[in-house]
């Protein structure tokens, strides 16, 4: 099958990003997959006023917000799914009665936009230094008219699918089988066996994604120490 950016169907588009480009911010990152563009800032631990703040842990706050048109339903869906997705990887008692903003800002949209955002996160909450279980990584598949399924879907292809599937996983992606994963967005007409095809390839996917965040960051620390060291 060709795919109209020339693609195999389990070909992830190009990915790249940048770590620590927003000044105010005490961590940050961009996630860019081609024509899908997403920068996350994140800001403490810090003073949680006081209706807001938990005696046991510190709030996650997540804020999505688009350049490119006004705030949807979608929009609110991210922002409630990142906030229950790194709710539970963010070791938040360790910084009881804080507050963890985690603003998010769509900057050109081309499909996959939740696993892209999901991805931004999880590196500007590496990049703020905010304790986290595991690092999360995420993919989204979509099964088209014709039953093929095409991993990193553009929205040309959402708009033609029959179903969208966006799942996330903790590191490493590989124990999923097991614990199952932090984060599943299934939407439109499927059967089990598609689904279950559409988890395999997300699978494999976030792995690469995984592979990519994680040289990146490692990048920034290799840069940053021989900063340091001169």
């Amino acid at each position: 099958m060709t795919r109209p950016d020339n693609r195999e169907a389990s070909h992830l588009r190009a990915m790249h990003c940048s770590l620590g480009q927003l000044n105010r911010a005490d961590g940050s990152a961009q996630f860019t997959a081609q024509n899908t563009s997403v920068v996350c800032g994140v800001f403490g631990p810090v003073e949680a006023k006081v209706y807001e703040e938990k005696l046991d842990r510190a709030v996650v706050e997540v804020k999505f917000r688009s350049d490119i048109g006004s705030s949807t339903t979608k929009d609110k869906w991210v922002e409630s799914a990142i906030r229950s997705t790194f709710e539970r990887e963010i070791l938040a008692h360790q910084h009881p009665r804080t507050l963890v903003q985690i603003n998010i800002q769509l900057r050109e949209s081309d499909g996959s936009v939740d696993s892209a955002a999901i991805n931004a996160t999880s590196l500007a909450l590496v990049d703020a230094g905010i304790p986290l279980k595991s690092m999360i990584s995420a993919a989204t598949c979509a099964v088209l008219s014709d039953d093929v399924v095409v991993v990193d879907p553009t929205q040309e292809e959402i708009d033609a699918a029959r179903s969208v599937h966006t799942f996330a996983f903790a590191n490493p992606v590989s124990d999923s089988n097991k614990q199952g994963p932090l984060y599943v967005d299934s939407r439109g007409n499927f059967t089990m066996d598609e689904y279950n095809h559409c988890y395999d390839l997300c699978v494999l996917a976030a792995e690469r994604v995984l592979a990519f965040m994680r040289t990146a960051i490692e990048g920034k620390v290799t840069k940053e120490a021989k900063i340091n060291t001169t």
